[in-house]
């Protein structure tokens, strides 16, 4: 079973990051990989996963521990290229958007599905997956692949376009959202072998889903769709799944590039 990795700096967010992904890996039995950056403050990491695995219901995770010096963007997505998740911290300094010198690079060029794990954020293990609905497969994927056993919410969000032409576009606009919903939704059904809550709401997504989120919520959504979000104020963490895979070139003297 592939590893769930956690990026630890030392910081308060890395450290609730940290927190999220040991409850996480405890419900679903995954082993969890802890990548320490230069200056991550390893020797707090032991005294901080003591305590932590004191606190996890139910059988401990298999946790093991990788110290680097070289740049933590770059040691990040190799961890990541291999494993189920990764797992990230963002600070309440971050903006309405995640940015960083890490977080951000990080995202840019994940090959796979990143768990933001935000200041607000309840640290709860996932009881439901408040999945946003998109065209993009890798969403309902991921979902069926991860999550299947969790109940699913499924929100569709749509608003009619500002020059509406007589009432057509705004009626175009609820209807090309409406197909969409209906495809991810049977997807879903079938893929779970249950009913799968759904609702489709009319305005922006950034004032319709924190109204949704409850305490044990999971926000699963396309990585795009986190441009439109208060990532720092959500009381959820957000799974960003990506779109299309991602080939990460690692080069530590050019940096991280990526090709489709």
């Amino acid at each position: 079973m592939p590893a769930t990795t956690v990026g630890f700096s030392g910081s308060g967010a890395s450290r609730r990051a940290l927190r999220w992904a040991l409850q996480s890996c405890a419900s679903s039995a995954r082993p969890l990989h802890v990548v320490v950056g230069p200056g991550g403050g390893h020797t707090d990491l032991d005294e901080l996963l003591a305590e932590e695995l004191e606190r996890v219901p139910g059988r401990e995770p298999p946790v093991d521990v990788t110290l680097t010096t070289d740049d933590p963007v770059h040691t990040l997505l190799r961890a990541a290229a291999d494993g189920a998740d990764l797992v990230l911290g963002c600070g309440r300094d971050a903006g309405a958007r995640p940015t960083g010198d890490v977080l951000g690079p990080v995202l840019a060029a994940a090959p796979g599905p990143v768990v933001v794990v935000g200041p607000r954020a309840v640290l709860t293990p996932a009881r439901r997956l408040l999945v946003v609905s998109s065209a993009q497969d890798a969403v309902t994927d991921w979902v069926l692949r991860r999550g299947r056993d969790l109940p699913v919410h499924l929100l569709t969000t749509w608003r009619a376009p500002l020059l509406a032409d007589g009432g057509t576009g705004r009626r175009h606009a609820h209807l090309a959202a409406v197909a969409v919903h209906h495809t991810v939704r049977a997807r879903l059904s079938a893929g779970t072998h249950r009913p799968v809550r759904a609702e489709v709401a009319e305005g922006e997504l950034a004032d319709v889903l924190p109204r949704r989120i409850g305490v044990g919520d999971l926000v699963v959504l396309a990585a795009p769709s986190l441009r439109a979000l208060p990532l720092r104020t959500l009381r959820a963490p957000v799974v960003l799944v990506p779109g299309r895979v991602v080939r990460t070139v690692v080069d530590l003297r050019e940096g991280v590039r990526t090709a489709g």
